[in-house]
């Protein structure tokens, strides 16, 4: 036995930094069947995951606010965000609540009970009762683009459905009985409708209007239709006017509504119209154009934003209103000089129509989403301040909790672990210097293209384990563009490009702790092959014509021993990655095929290499497939054991403190999202992987992805969640600091 000289530094660091007891018995969640062996085990303290993220992400798909104020978000990959306090802070709405899809497409209220929400996905429709902490399915199908109930009579209520998400085939449901059963009822709608929008006559709820046009997935002909009847009858009105942008009704007067259309010229500001008799008869009001705002009890005021072009050179951005029914009018709020959070974008405030959201609870408050953010004001637009992100300190944040992101990978730095490295899908690059309470950017403008370095792609990051601000980081301006390979000696402040690499997406970095400190040696993946370097990351050469590996690990103890995998299965070279030195010695189920673009992640096959930092030889993988799962071998890849079987295993880590200690992650959801029964989350193993137990506490979906010890917290897990992003969570380990530690 030889200890690991990491050990001492470890229980010396954990002595200090972890006012906890090590040595408390605890009873953990209930063990899982592994593939061999079942045994029962000791499980973590009932502690809960933790989310640290600088905020924001994308796509945001709508959003509102109910009687008492409550705001939910829709999101595309983690479902419904909720905040009960104005944006201050915000709840996920997953799974965990009853959800069982991570694609949300529409919100709705109840117009006075704020205990009633609706939730609409692409999978039906959702009621909750209770103010979204359950929620349960009342629309088994279909694709919810606007959900509305009646003012007058709140058990009658309509959503605009489609079959599915990609398909401009828009019909309507009706509910009789306040949204627990819905059935459809419009039989003459045309083909070719993307109804964005259901709008209720206030006073009589058999009349109704539906707008349709494009969204972000589907172009559905810009047209308005009406129907007396309940929903079952239409008649299309404005016709003759134009692309139909936005329609809304009077609170005031039902029979006065108003309609905005485009013109055919793109720069155009678009045409307000009015009309008094239900559509009609129709009368120009203004040539502006956009999303109408009106406010109840303020008959003559109109307010019009035109989220597409919010743009600071652009004349049509800001705020526009009239007191006067269209006849003056004047910009009361401009964008230049609204908040914007993190972001240093000029499109910040560039997004869909549908995107903004009514406030039920104040009339002049407005919510609005788009791709990455959330914005809101409550003085008719004249400011909106950014309510998905906090400035902690100057230039460092901290999310508010509303996260919808995809994350590539996560770094936490040996030689002064308060320093982390986050790599996300859009938002880049983000560097913790204070062990995650705040997040700073850290991305290249001159490797994030239009993003100008206000977003991008870090597809793989590796810090140094000995100098303090040494990170290494693949950056593209999006995942499927060519990536460089940047060094920072900064912390990520400034960064180096280096050589020799083809420009294709970069993933699989890993560093040869054995190489010399000062000239390190490392290895990644392009275009499926293996590249290395051995003077610091500065340039490279392709050493391994692999044509399906995507990712690389070293042996901690024994830099000859590389290893190098993906749909190709798992290699493994003897000579420190020389050319000609690469064989086979994965099991032939490691091997998978590859599904759709590889920029998609859509391979089965290896997908993280983990080599034990206590014992030389011994390596974990996981592997990504039906069947498949983690796998460990302890004599250089000889002969394999599989420890658990997962359709959708995605990393697993070591505990730096005690080899028996395992974590693995598994997620049905990556670049998109998607919930399936067999994604675990995170899996926790005590005893070396014989026996499992599953530890979501506190995670709205059981998705996880890339994961790490901290080095310096040996108890503190970090993991990486689809839609919901980095989490941390500190486990007590029963006696794990206090046994003999690392062989070679």
């Amino acid at each position: 036995m030889q200890r690991n000289p990491l050990s001492i530094l470890l229980l010396f660091s954990s002595l200090v930094w972890l006012p906890i007891p090590l040595l408390v018995p605890v009873s953990g969640a209930m063990p899982l069947q592994p593939a061999g062996r079942a045994a029962e085990q000791a499980g973590p303290a009932d502690t809960s995951w933790v989310r640290t993220n600088p905020g924001g992400g994308g796509w945001f798909m709508a959003v509102g606010a109910g009687p008492d104020g409550l705001i939910l978000v829709a999101s595309d990959l983690s479902g419904f965000y909720r905040s009960q306090d104005r944006g201050q802070s915000w709840e996920v709405i997953g799974a965990a609540q009853g959800l069982r899809t991570t694609h949300a497409s529409a919100v709705g209220f109840h117009p006075t009970d704020p205990e009633i929400l609706f939730l609409g996905t692409d999978e039906g429709l959702y009621r909750s009762q209770d103010r979204g902490h359950r929620v349960h399915r009342v629309l088994d199908e279909g694709y919810i683009t606007s959900i509305a109930l009646s003012p007058r009579d709140p058990r009658i209520g309509y959503v605009a459905y489609h079959s599915t998400w990609d398909v401009a085939d828009g019909q309507v449901y009706r509910t009789a009985d306040g949204g627990r059963s819905w059935s459809q009822v419009s039989q003459d709608l045309p083909d070719g409708l993307r109804i964005l929008k259901v709008v209720l006559d206030p006073m009589d709820p058999d009349i109704l209007y539906v707008l349709s046009g494009e969204d972000r997935s589907v172009a559905g002909s810009p047209a308005v239709y009406r129907s007396t009847d309940g929903g079952v009858h239409w008649t299309r009105i404005g016709a003759d006017l134009g692309p139909a942008v936005d329609l809304a009704v009077s609170p005031d007067d039902p029979r006065r509504i108003y309609l905005t259309v485009a013109e055919d010229t793109p720069d155009a500001p678009g045409i307000l119209y009015r009309s008094s008799d239900r559509g009609h008869l129709w009368t120009q009001v203004a040539r502006r154009g956009g999303r109408i705002w009106l406010k109840p009890r303020s008959p003559g005021l109109i307010r019009l934003i035109d989220p597409v072009h919010q743009f600071p050179w652009d004349d049509r951005q800001g705020v526009w209103e009239s007191r006067d029914d269209g006849h003056i009018w004047q910009r009361v709020g401009t964008v230049e000089q609204w908040d914007v959070g993190w972001t240093t974008a000029y499109w910040a405030y560039s997004t869909d129509l549908q995107a903004l959201g009514d406030d039920l609870s104040d009339p002049d408050a407005l919510h609005w989403a788009d791709s990455q953010f959330l914005f809101t004001t409550d003085d008719g637009g004249q400011q909106f301040r950014n309510i998905y992100t906090q400035e902690v300190a100057p230039g460092r944040w901290r999310s508010r909790g509303v996260d919808n992101v995809v994350m590539f990978d996560l770094a936490i730095s040996e030689a002064d672990p308060r320093h982390i490295y986050l790599g996300y899908f859009d938002l880049g690059c983000w560097h913790s210097p204070d062990g995650g309470l705040s997040w700073m950017n850290c991305n290249d403008p001159d490797h994030t293209g239009a993003w100008e370095g206000a977003g991008g792609n870090a597809t793989t990051l590796v810090a140094d384990p000995s100098r303090d601000g040494v990170v290494w980081m693949a950056q593209a301006p999006s995942w499927d563009a060519p990536g460089t390979l940047l060094r920072s000696h900064d912390h990520g402040k400034t960064w180096t490009a280096a050589s020799g690499l083809p420009p294709a997406p970069l993933l699989g970095l890993s560093l040869d702790r054995t190489s010399p400190v000062e000239r390190r040696t490392l290895f990644v993946t392009a275009q499926g092959h293996v590249y290395r370097s051995l003077d610091d990351g500065a340039t490279w050469q392709r050493v391994f014509d692999c044509g399906g590996c995507r990712f690389t690990g070293v042996d901690a103890w024994d830099g000859r021993l590389v290893y190098a995998g993906g749909e190709a299965g798992l290699w493994r070279s003897e000579q420190g990655g020389e050319p000609g030195s690469w064989r086979e010695v994965g099991r032939p189920e490691m091997r998978g095929n590859v599904a759709g673009e590889i920029w998609e992640w859509g391979w089965e096959g290896v997908f993280a290499i983990t080599p034990d930092p206590h014992t030389s030889g011994t390596v974990y993988v996981a592997v990504h497939g039906q069947g498949k799962g983690l796998y460990r071998s302890q004599d250089r890849g000889q002969t394999w054991t599989k420890l658990w079987r997962d359709d959708f295993l995605r990393d697993v880590a070591v505990s730096p403190a005690d080899p028996r200690i395992l974590v693995a992650t598994s997620s049905s959801a990556f670049m998109a999202g998607g919930y399936e029964p067999g994604s675990n989350g995170v899996l926790l193993s005590t005893d070396g992987g014989l026996t499992w137990s599953r530890e979501n506490d506190g995670m709205a979906w059981p998705f996880a992805n890339p994961v790490a010890f901290h080095p310096a917290l040996p108890h503190q897990v970090w993991v990486g969640v689809p839609g919901t992003g980095f989490q941390y969570r500190t486990f007590h380990f029963p006696t794990a600091l206090f046994l003999p530690l690392v062989s070679r």
